[in-house]
C-alpha cells in the first residue's frame, strides 16, 4: 500500500465515529498501514481511540488541531426497531456532530474531507438507482424519513462548505456488513442480528419482517477500498454510490447463515415486527467509469468472515 503512504505521508488523519462498523474497520486499516490516524469514540470505549463529544464545538476544535485529512463517519445508527419506535433518536446529534467538524476546520489548511452519507437519501423505488436519480421532491422511504432527510441535509451542508473552500467528497453506501457491527437485540443491523440468533440456536428462529425485502450488500473491506480510491483520486463534492453487484433477500441471508453455522431450525417470519425497505438497490456506474472497476467480495465469503468474528464475540 505504498500509494497510501505517498498520499497521506506523515499528515494526521481523523476518523470520526471510529467505534462503529465502518469507522473502526477504517481506523484499524489506516493504522495497520503505519499512517498517523486518530479515531474518536463517544459511548463505546475502544482501545486506541480518543474520546470526543462531537456535539461540543470546543472539543471538536481541540481534536482537529493539526489534522489534514478527515473521514466524517460519526452518526447515531440503530436497527429498524429503534427507527420505528424512536425515529428522532439519530437526528439532532448527527447534524451537530458533522456540522461542528466542518465549522471547526473552515479556514484552516485542511487537505481533504470525506462525508459518508447513505443510500437512505433516495426515494422509494423498485429499480436500481444511480446518483442522478435522487429526487429531493420526493421523501425518503417512510421508515427512514428522519435519517434520510438528515443525510440529504448534510450533503447540502457539505456542498455549501465546499463553496467556502473545503475540499469534500461524498459517498452513499448501501447496506454494509462486516466485523464490529452492532449485534445487541433491538439495536443491531439485520445481518449480525440474524447471525446472533442462529449462533444462539434460538428455536423458534424469529426473523423480523417478511424475509422478502431485497437489499444490495457490500462487505466492509470493499467499501474501504472504494472510499480511499475516491479520496485519493477524485476532487469534487458530487456524490458516489458505493455498492456491490449482489442483490440478496433477507431470506437469502438467513439461509446462508443457517447453512454456514449448520443450524437446523426453520425460520419463522414475524410480520408484526418492522422490516426494512422492500427494495433497495444502487448502481455503481459512476465509480466504475471514472476510477475503474473492482472485484467485490461474494456474500458467501464475507458472511463466513463475519460469522467467525461473532463466534469469538459470543464465545459460541
Amino acid at each position: 500500500m505504498n500509494h497510501l503512504s505517498n498520499f497521506f505521508k506523515d499528515d494526521k488523519i481523523l476518523v470520526t465515529g471510529a467505534s462503529g462498523l465502518l469507522g473502526r474497520n477504517l481506523f484499524e486499516f489506516l493504522k495497520g498501514q503505519g499512517l498517523n490516524v486518530v479515531g474518536t469514540y463517544f459511548s463505546k470505549n475502544v482501545e486506541g481511540l480518543t474520546y470526543c463529544d462531537l456535539t461540543d464545538l470546543q472539543q471538536v476544535k481541540n481534536i482537529v488541531k493539526d489534522v489534514k485529512y478527515i473521514f466524517l463517519l460519526a452518526a447515531k445508527t440503530y436497527g429498524a426497531g429503534v427507527m420505528k419506535d424512536n425515529p428522532t433518536a439519530l437526528v439532532t446529534d448527527t447534524v451537530a456532530m458533522n456540522t461542528n467538524v466542518l465549522e471547526a476546520v473552515k479556514g484552516t489548511d485542511i487537505k481533504k474531507i470525506m462525508f459518508v452519507s447513505s443510500s437512505v437519501v433516495y426515494q422509494d423505488s423498485f429499480k436500481p438507482l444511480q446518483e442522478s436519480d435522487l429526487d429531493l421532491n420526493q421523501d425518503p422511504y417512510p421508515l427512514y424519513m428522519g435519517v434520510g432527510w438528515v443525510k440529504r441535509y448534510l450533503e447540502k451542508v457539505c456542498e455549501f462548505y465546499s463553496q467556502l473552500g473545503l475540499p469534500i467528497n461524498i459517498v452513499r453506501p448501501t447496506s454494509i456488513y462486516g466485523k464490529y457491527d452492532k449485534y445487541e437485540e433491538g439495536k443491531s443491523h439485520f445481518v449480525p442480528a440474524i447471525i446472533k440468533r442462529v449462533l444462539e440456536k434460538q428455536d423458534p428462529l424469529i426473523i423480523w419482517g417478511t424475509g422478502k425485502d431485497i437489499k444490495s450488500l457490500i462487505y466492509v473491506d470493499d467499501i474501504i477500498r472504494d472510499m480511499l480510491k475516491i479520496f485519493m483520486n477524485y476532487d469534487g463534492v458530487d456524490a458516489f454510490n458505493l455498492c456491490s453487484d449482489e442483490l440478496m433477500t433477507v431470506n437469502d441471508v438467513v439461509n446462508n447463515v443457517i447453512y454456514y453455522i449448520s443450524h437446523n431450525s426453520k425460520p419463522i417470519y414475524d410480520i408484526t415486527k418492522p422490516g426494512s425497505i422492500p427494495y433497495k438497490s444502487l448502481v455503481r456506474n459512476k465509480l466504475d467509469s471514472i476510477l475503474g472497476k473492482e472485484n467485490y467480495t461474494p456474500f458467501k465469503v464475507g458472511i463466513r468472515n463475519v460469522i467467525e468474528w461473532m463466534k469469538g464475540e459470543l464465545n459460541a
